[in-house]
């Protein structure tokens, strides 16, 4: 039995393919976006935050962030990697409290 875990892409990808035929996932997915949203609000500081926002959320790539916020490539790919690494911890914490998923 293994616990699947949550992706920034998938969610992401879950959400933008939910159709009316689809809507049987739908409170899950709605489950896992709060469960997001209140861990990037939390857990991350607001530079993360933006890169999150604009790499996964508006679908710009690392380059295209790292212009519009005027810093490194380097520097958004840090921002980026830090904050998966707090965001998957805050998903295993509110995973914890739940029944597993099996896959």
């Amino acid at each position: 039995m293994r616990t699947k875990v949550l992706s920034l892409e998938q969610l992401r990808g879950e959400i933008a393919s939910v159709s009316p035929g689809r809507m049987s996932n739908r409170p899950q997915l709605q489950a896992a976006a709060k469960v997001l949203w209140t861990a990037m609000d939390r857990e991350l500081t607001p530079r993360q935050r933006q890169c999150v926002e604009l790499c996964v959320l508006q679908g710009l790539s690392q380059v295209q962030a790292s212009r519009l916020l005027g810093v490194n490539k380097a520097t958004v790919c840090r921002h980026m990697q830090k904050a998966t690494r707090s965001l998957k911890r805050a998903a295993g914490y509110a995973a914890m409290g739940k029944p597993r998923l099996e896959e």
